[in-house]
């Protein structure tokens, strides 16, 4: 016989328990074979037919027994008349996720075979008003077959009822089994029942009267089909179990809340004549959101919030950063600087100092803290972290704390009642809820400036804004700019945000200017928050590869200092040695035809180079990519066109008609025989010689034999 499986639901205190209790007892007694489990975390629902035994529930065997050693007969046990009662139970109120709960305790069930027991119903009792997607497991196809719904006369409980057909729509709606009215004693109750009914054609399939009966029976410990099987009320049970086995489904139909308060209270909703201004005098902005472009475009997502907060966190020097996730998630954080170090290496520079030895820890968060919650297991990681000396501390979360909505803020507020000394910065990214990479870079580089940084004195200095701690070049690059600002007798105060200590970051507001490196979303973003927040002057000017975008940064910071010569006597020794390179590069480029292809607007210093070595460069596009091209306020000085990704297929066509010597791209493209493609990098190095070193790459590209002939070779 194929088992039925029946799930009642209803809303919560409105004796649901009590009628799945006594309709079990009701469908033993008729000789059925019937497994009842609970599925609300009081762990209530089975306790009549049990004599209110205590019983272990799933949650609790879950999380205390190991894999290899969990049985089902640890959390089932015999009730009335043979009847198996199994209880999901669920976490402490008020922490972890109930609704995970009863999907991982179905999940354990399932593993440990319920599927093979000898049953012929299998009743699910559910709470009826929460919505989520734990507790809409028994409207799933593959559990319940049929749901009955237990509601009073009361609207809240008749709203409940009609959030339940809705949710059954959402899976299969042909599988309603009735009403089940459960008198709260309200003479006026039936009615409004019966117009509900009526109205999303579901017939009432059972009527229960308010009666002190069920609190004598509840009294002595059993159900009202065991204490008085004589009773009326056990006839409708028994009544209620023939049509049970009998079957009979409708189709889920439910009305909008307009529809329901008109059907049940017989009124329509009026709209009030006061307005928003009659009650929300004083106009507040809300407060504004430095967001990445993928974020504010409502793009697709590239990464996640929680891995870009913890590229800029692991780059600080004198801060540890606690990530709040599963070890996965941390595991892959970590490896993308750790990556970044190998590739540095690789290339023969210096990484960023604090990727080589990250201060870290993670909290390695599981599926048993969805459920029960991890804010002490957090807590405990915290105060190790502090115990070991560290005094400011970065927390990121992931997804799972955000999920199931941890109280992050309570948690520091007792640590903080302990050490009130030590600093603790929230970046609550919730994995990939807050945003995508780029989004979680220009959190934490804003929460890190909050919490830390302190107005002062301003000072004889520069911040550099917007360093990409995982280039390869990052400390070449602020090498190269901490040199030319050395030679006018100015000093970097601190690079914004990255591969910087926590006293620089401190130190923020007091430079007496600010500059962007490379700019990028997260540069623009972080310019725009630092003057907001401290009021901090920016040059004009971005420090940018290419001579002349290197001449006009060091030319406005030497006015800007009163280094004017200074400054043009730095210029005069680049523009002579840029010059140089670019005579020697001629006697190889002169003539060669080239195609450019980037991904962001910051493509003049190859311009500069290719034109100054006598290139001729046939076309020059941007391919508009997600959170590159079209963010930078650059002044382009050469024809640049834009161009959609859409139309990279154009492009690539393009390319093979014109049959270019050099194809200078961001994009991988497949290309002629006898074109050579050389890629720009992403982060390009900064100052004037970028743009000859770079062709020499073209140069000893294209000077290569066009075949191998190794093979060839005699020693």
């Amino acid at each position: 016989m194929t088992v039925r499986r029946i799930a009642v639901y209803g809303k919560g205190g409105i004796g649901k328990s009590t009628i799945s209790s006594n309709l079990t007892a009701s469908l033993s007694e008729k000789g059925k074979r019937v497994m009842q489990i609970g599925c609300d975390p009081k762990h209530d629902s089975t306790r009549l037919l049990t004599s209110e035994k205590e019983q272990r529930t799933v949650l609790e065997y879950l999380r205390n027994t190991k894999e290899d050693e969990r049985k089902l007969e640890d959390i089932a046990e015999f009730g009335y008349k043979g009847c198996i009662c199994v209880e999901a139970g669920g976490p402490e109120p008020g922490i972890g996720c109930a609704g995970r709960g009863i999907i991982s305790a179905f999940e354990l069930l399932d593993d440990l075979g319920m599927n093979d027991v000898e049953l012929d119903i299998v009743l699910y009792d559910v709470l009826g008003d929460v919505v989520c997607g734990g507790f809409a497991v028994p409207l799933r196809n593959n559990y319940a077959d049929i749901v009955y719904v237990v509601t009073s006369g009361e609207f809240m409980s008749i709203y409940a009822a009609n959030n339940i057909l809705r949710g059954t729509a959402n899976y299969n709606p042909d599988r309603i089994g009735g009403i089940i009215f459960n008198s709260r004693g309200d003479d006026e109750e039936i009615e409004r029942v019966k117009r509900f009914s009526d109205a999303v054609g579901i017939p009432i399939i059972a009527e229960f009267a308010r009666s002190k009966m069920f609190l004598e029976a509840e009294q002595l410990g059993k159900t009202v089909v065991e204490a008085f099987p004589d009773s009326d009320i056990a006839k409708k049970f028994s009544s209620l179990a023939e049509k049970v086995v009998e079957g009979k489904r409708y189709t889920a139909k439910f009305l909008s809340e307009a529809e329901l308060e008109n059907v049940v209270l017989e009124r329509s909703v009026m709209k009030k004549a006061a307005t928003k201004k009659d009650v929300f005098v004083k106009k507040q902005a809300p407060a504004k959101r430095y967001m990445s472009r993928n974020v504010h475009r409502n793009e697709t997502l590239h990464g996640c919030a929680f891995t870009g907060a913890s590229v800029v966190s692991l780059s600080i020097k004198g801060m540890a950063t606690v990530m709040h996730s599963p070890r996965s998630c941390a595991h892959y954080s970590i490896q993308i600087p750790a990556n970044s170090v190998r590739r540095t290496y690789h290339d023969g520079k210096e990484p960023v100092a604090m990727f080589v030895s990250p201060n870290v820890r993670c909290s390695d968060m599981n599926d048993r803290d969805m459920i029960f919650g991890s804010i002490a297991s957090l807590e405990r990681n915290m105060r190790d972290a502090i115990e070991e000396g560290n005094d400011v501390i970065a927390l990121i979360t992931s997804c799972p704390s955000g999920v199931i909505g941890e109280d992050i803020d309570g948690m520091i507020d007792r640590i903080k009642k302990d050490r009130p000394s030590v600093t603790i910065i929230p970046l609550i990214e919730d994995g990939n809820i807050n945003g995508d990479f780029m989004q979680g870079v220009i959190d934490a580089s804003l929460g890190l400036m909050r919490s830390l940084s302190k107005k002062g004195r301003k000072e004889r200095s520069v911040n550099v804004v917007g360093v990409k701690t995982l280039a390869t070049n990052t400390t070449t690059n602020l090498a190269f700019v901490n040199s030319v600002l050395k030679r006018m007798d100015v000093k970097v105060n601190c690079n914004c945000v990255g591969d910087a200590s926590v006293d620089e970051i401190r130190n923020i507001p007091n430079a007496e200017l600010s500059v962007l490196i490379t700019p990028d979303r997260f540069a623009l973003m972080v310019r725009d928050f630092m003057k907001d927040e401290f009021g901090s002057a920016f040059a004009k000017n971005y420090i940018r590869p290419g001579m002349v975008e290197t001449e006009l940064w060091i030319r406005e910071i030497g006015k800007h200092f009163r280094e004017e010569e200074k400054a043009e006597d730095i210029i005069r020794e680049f523009r002579n040695e840029f010059e140089e390179r670019l005579n020697s590069l001629k006697e190889d480029l002169k003539g060669r035809t080239a195609y450019i292809v980037g991904t962001h607007m910051d493509v003049c210093w190859i311009m500069e180079t290719a034109i100054g070595a006598g290139v001729d460069v046939m076309r020059c596009v941007v391919v508009d990519i997600l959170d590159h091209s079209k963010d930078y306020d650059l002044d382009v000085r050469y024809p640049v066109e834009s161009v959609p990704i859409e139309k990279i297929n154009e492009i690539a066509d393009d390319v093979r008609d014109r049959r270019p010597d050099l194809l200078i791209s961001s994009y991988p493209m497949d290309v002629n025989e006898g074109t050579e493609t050389c890629f720009i990098p992403l982060v390009p190095d900064v100052g004037p010689m970028a743009g000859p070193i770079f062709a020499g790459t073209w140069k000893r590209m294209l000077k290569a034999p066009r075949t191998e002939g190794w093979r060839k070779d005699v020693i």
